[in-house]
């Protein structure tokens, strides 16, 4: 008997026709869709232009076989791990060219398809922290017992954490992030799901300066802004971390804690 109700109930969900997603729905969702692809293209060439200078050097930065071949190891290791993430955003990239959204199936995939590849992506730039631990080991030959090497060695540490940090925070937020979380409060909208209201933001110079570009170029526009404000706190993160590290080492003279000619020796000995 439970048999026969749940092939009825079967049929009747067969025959059911998945409910149509309105037009202006479909425009609403069809703008951050929009931005997503912009910026996953943007990232896609800014990865093609910057991957040959993360390897520039690595293999090489000492003259010990020992590290130099940890430092292979590495540049293998971050080499799959940019490959599998890329194979997983081109799937996604190729989802949101579609363009098809016109049922509750669609609607439901494509908000798992986002939230998965979010997770992937943060956990994309995370995977770069025991890196960053042996990264910091190979600047420093992996001798502890040096003097001030323990010192070179938390701050390498902290500076690519900091930078992993920002990434984390920022890029991936006004990239994908902000993108993502309205297309998610879109679905649960249309589903009957309570949406917690927000607060509009005001732009940030980045969004600014991103319409204004995309509007005169396009795609082209999008790449230059992401370019000038990547080159911008490139410089920006230099300048605040040697500043930092400066007035840190001049109170350290001062307060006679720190030996500039011994530090001098131990900068000297970095590969």
């Amino acid at each position: 008997m439970e048999l026969e109700n749940l092939k009825e109930l079967w049929k009747k969900d067969s025959e059911q026709v998945p409910p149509e997603i309105s037009l202006e729905k479909q425009t609403e969702i069809h703008s951050p869709l929009q931005m997503l692809r912009i910026n996953m293209e943007t990232e896609f060439w800014l990865m093609v232009v910057t991957l040959p200078l993360l390897f520039t050097g690595l293999p090489a930065v000492t003259s010990n076989a020992n590290i130099r071949i940890i430092a292979i190891l590495v540049s293998v290791l971050t080499l799959l791990i940019i490959i599998y993430y890329y194979s997983r955003f081109l799937k996604l990239y190729k989802l949101l060219r579609k363009g098809s959204i016109n049922t509750n199936y669609d609607l439901f995939n494509l908000k798992t398809q986002l939230l998965i590849s979010k997770q992937i992506y943060i956990s994309y730039y995370i995977s770069y922290i025991p890196l960053a631990f042996l990264l910091s080991l190979i600047q420093i030959d992996f001798h502890f017992e040096m003097e001030y090497n323990l010192a070179i060695f938390i701050v390498s540490l902290l500076v690519i954490l900091s930078l992993v940090w920002f990434i984390l925070k920022y890029w991936v937020y006004y990239m994908y992030g902000k993108y993502i979380d309205v297309v998610v409060n879109l679905v649960d909208e249309l589903n009957g799901i309570e949406v917690e209201p927000k607060l509009p933001k005001k732009k940030s110079w980045f969004e600014r300066s991103q319409s204004f570009w995309i509007n005169k170029l396009g795609i082209k526009g999008n790449i230059i802004n992401t370019v000038i404000w990547f080159v911008f706190m490139y410089f920006f993160s230099i300048f605040f971390f040697t500043v930092i590290i400066v007035t840190f080492i001049i109170i350290g003279v001062k307060l006679d804690f720190i030996d500039l000619p011994v530090l001098q020796k131990a900068l000297n000995r970095i590969p």
